[in-house]
């Protein structure tokens, strides 16, 4: 049965342009990838990481397939070794970078792939590409389009919030987003006001009466640039400052079809916490999504704080880094 594949690409050592067009060739002669379409080449800058990158070129591909997704993946992983990607660092500099994204219906994985890619959801560099070729492709597990998902990450603020975890290392990152990022944080859930009695039975509480949540984090020394520091929204009741925010609970979130998805008022994802093994680390361990999505979601490992607290902050930055065309179509390759 063909399902339709999206698949990205990426570039910032060496000679970037001819390297992407190459790999891009190289799929669309691979057997089992029928009528691809490249997306127009874009530079973005590099995030997260080790200073001193170069800038990336980056696109996407869609194509009907009927081969499996760890076989499209084996087929793009020994590309990136022919075409000179040597595994280092994440987040490092890289001759080539190639990613299955969406495989038809596929939802799940195993060691070294998971489909839908566990990140791309924060990607602008992956999102608008996506857009140029395959904005009517949908997540298997919300069953937004990616036109869509893309127009929500760049609506409000850039905002996550933590599940998963125990709540301490929630408030731990958060405390650390703060003093290393300046990231508005909420570490404490609100709690409601305990009910009122009327005679013998409890009175409804209204917001009104509801006790007022505690103040966000923010760090002071964030404050001194011009139109920070300035109120923007009120976020699960609490007035939240201009820029990212990310809280250590579940605000109220509304449902997937309603237009409440646009709000500044609630999360552009859901970052859903995992801890892993040196054996299982990157690029993933088997993992089967949980059922019953209620929202978009973005998968962060836990094991390595420092790099959790980076992951974090490298999520905020990518749903809000530019995102420029260099090539007036896709037929860059």
């Amino acid at each position: 049965m063909k399902s339709q594949c999206l698949i990205s690409f990426g570039s910032n050592l060496g000679d970037r342009h001819a390297l992407i067009a190459d790999a891009a060739k190289a799929v669309a002669s691979l057997p089992m990838v029928n009528g691809m379409q490249a997306s127009r080449l874009f530079e973005t800058p590099p995030i997260g990481g080790p200073t001193g990158q170069e800038p990336f070129l980056n696109a996407v591909a869609a194509f009907d397939t009927e081969a499996s997704a760890r076989e499209v993946l084996g087929c793009l992983q020994a590309l990136e070794t022919d075409l000179g990607r040597k595994r280092r660092q994440r987040w490092g500099a890289r001759a080539i970078d190639l990613d299955v994204v969406l495989h038809g219906e596929l939802v799940g994985g195993g060691t070294g792939l998971i489909v839908p890619h566990p990140r791309y959801t924060a990607r602008q560099f992956v999102l608008q590409p996506a857009c140029d070729v395959a904005a009517h492709y949908r997540d298997p597990r919300f069953g937004w389009t990616l036109e869509r998902l893309a127009r929500h990450i760049d609506q409000g603020t850039p905002s996550l919030a933590l599940v998963g975890g125990d709540q301490a290392i929630r408030e731990e990152l958060c405390t650390r987003l703060t003093s290393q990022f300046g990231v508005t944080t909420f570490a404490a859930k609100p709690f409601a006001e305990r009910m009122r009695v009327v005679g013998n039975a409890p009175a409804r509480v209204t917001h009104e009466h509801a006790k007022t949540p505690p103040v966000p984090r923010v760090d002071e020394a964030s404050r001194g640039d011009a139109g920070k520091g300035q109120v923007e929204s009120v976020i699960c009741g609490v007035k939240a400052h201009e820029g990212p925010w990310v809280s250590a609970f579940l605000p109220r979130l509304p449902q997937l079809t309603s237009p409440e998805t646009d709000s500044v008022r609630v999360p552009r994802l859901v970052a859903r916490m995992q801890s892993t093994t040196d054996q299982t680390r990157w690029p993933a361990p088997h993992q089967l999504w949980p059922a019953g999505w209620r929202w978009p979601e973005y998968r962060l490992e836990i094991d390595d704080t420092d790099w959790a607290v980076s992951e974090l902050a490298s999520a905020l930055s990518s749903m809000r880094c530019p995102v420029e065309p260099v090539t007036t179509d896709g037929a860059w390759w």
